[in-house]
Formats: structure tokens, C-alpha cells, sequence
């Protein structure tokens, strides 16, 4: 699915989104960087509906983000925040169903279907014998997988993820983005993340989209647009750019 962006602006306090144009592409892992404050999580807020934008601003395959309902839009992009927060200690396999919402009606209950759906989805992650344990006893690296099979449970050609591998240890970061790879290339999947480390956002995103107090600095493949020049610039500290083994790292 494509998802394009058409004189985005998003107002609050002292800060203002303001995105001209911008295409995210089907089948391609995008990264959204930039400093705290750029407006990464406002963005994927309004690109998900959870915050409002003006009428034909977000267009999801020619179809006007704000014509459609809750339920419309929940079959169509999955959002994935950085933690979960809830009352209830729920056990794995209850958590991710909560993904086929979109697809039963009001007081259903789960249908075969959807408990395959969830099983599938938990398999994928690599975490099926988890299935029975709680949520909240899951190690952070562990929930963060579990919160992305709630979105392939949800069954939606597109995902939208808010920093997933912030605070994780490097194994479980390396883990994340692996299967974000794994959904692009396997399931087609249009993917749109934000990321805080630079590293790997360089190494497995397919096009950058970099932010800087709400407006896009630079966006494009990222051995195109990565230069010490903007980097520089974005985030207000000397940075450089070293390669090694066909990799990139950002030193500052």
C-alpha cells in the first residue's frame, strides 16, 4: 500500500508539522530520523489517524485517510507504539488476538480464523511457546515482538512503528529490525518506522525520511542523502560518517 502525504500540518503549542510531500512506498522498510522534537512520532501519529489532519493530507492508495472509519482505517494500517500500557496482565496468545478487532463485530468473540491468525502471527516472531505466558513477565525485548505479532495479527498491508528498538540491549535491537527486513521481503508489507540510532537506520532502512523542527531536511535512499554536512546540521553537533566492511557508522 502506498501511503502519500499531501501539505501535512499538524499544529500544537510551539510546534508545527508541516510536510509539503512525501511517499511511502509499498514494499520498502522507510526510517523516519531526527533529533527529540523533529515531530518523528507526530508524524506516524497522523499518518495512523491518531491525530487529526486536514482532508485529503493523507492518501492510503487514492483513498482519503479522514473519509475513512475507525474500523477502515485499522484494515489498513497497524500502529505499533514503544510500550503497552494496561490494567491487565493479559496471557500472550489474548494479546495478540486483540489485533483482529478490526475484523469482528460488536461483543463477538473469536473465531478460528482469528486463532490462527494470532498463531501465525506469534510463530513469525519466533516466540510460539509464549503463547500461554503473561504479557507484562516478558523481558522488554520480548514485548516488542509481541506488540509487532498484534500488528501481523491485524492483518494490514501496512505498519507503522514508533522507535520499537529504543532501550533495547543490542541483541534484541538487531532482532527487531531483522524481522521488520523479514516483512518487507517476505509479506511485501509497507513499513514505516522511527528511529533514534542513526547506525542502524543507515544499514536497514530503504529510504530515509529526515526530520528537523517539523519540516523534512533530506529523504531518499540512505547512501544518497547521509552526509556529515546535514548531519551535522539536523542535530547541531559535529558528526562523521565512517565506513567498514561495506558498513556505515555515524561517529560524533
Amino acid at each position: 500500500m502506498r501511503i502519500e502525504v499531501r501539505d501535512l500540518r499538524f499544529r500544537r503549542a510551539r510546534f508545527e508539522l508541516a510536510i509539503p510531500s512525501l511517499s511511502i512506498e509499498p514494499g520498502r522498510l522507510t526510517a523516519v530520523v531526527g533529533p527529540n522534537g523533529a515531530g518523528k512520532t507526530t508524524l506516524l501519529k497522523c499518518l495512523a489517524g491518531l491525530l487529526p489532519a486536514h482532508p485529503g493530507s493523507i492518501v492510503l492508495d487514492g483513498q482519503d485517510l479522514a473519509a475513512l472509519s475507525a474500523a477502515a482505517r485499522a484494515r489498513r494500517l497497524a500502529f505499533v507504539p514503544q510500550e503497552h500500557a494496561s490494567a491487565f496482565n493479559y496471557a500472550v496468545r489474548d494479546f495478540i488476538l486483540m489485533g483482529r478487532a478490526p475484523y469482528l463485530g460488536l461483543f463477538a468473540s473469536p473465531a478460528a480464523e482469528d486463532e490462527a491468525r494470532a498463531a501465525e502471527a506469534l510463530a513469525f516472531i519466533g516466540l510460539p511457546e509464549y503463547a500461554d505466558r503473561p504479557f507484562f513477565e516478558m523481558s522488554s525485548g520480548e514485548r516488542r515482538l509481541i506488540l509487532i505479532a498484534r500488528a501481523l495479527a491485524q492483518d494490514t498491508p501496512a505498519l507503522l512503528l514508533d522507535e520499537p528498538t529504543t532501550f533495547l540491549d543490542p541483541r534484541h535491537e538487531s532482532e527487531v529490525m531483522h524481522l521488520l527486513v523479514r516483512l518487507v521481503a517476505e509479506r511485501g508489507k509497507t513499513v514505516l518506522v522511527t528511529l533514534h540510532n542513526l547506525d542502524m537506520a543507515a544499514r536497514f532502512a530503504d529510504i530515509l525520511v529526515v526530520l528537523k523542527s517539523g519540516s523534512i531536511a533530506a529523504c531518499g535512499p540512505p547512501g544518497q542523502v547521509l552526509n556529515e554536512e546535514l548531519l551535522t546540521r539536523v542535530y547541531e553537533i559535529p558528526m562523521r560518517i565512517l565506513a567498514h566492511e561495506g558498513r556505515t557508522f555515524i561517529v560524533r
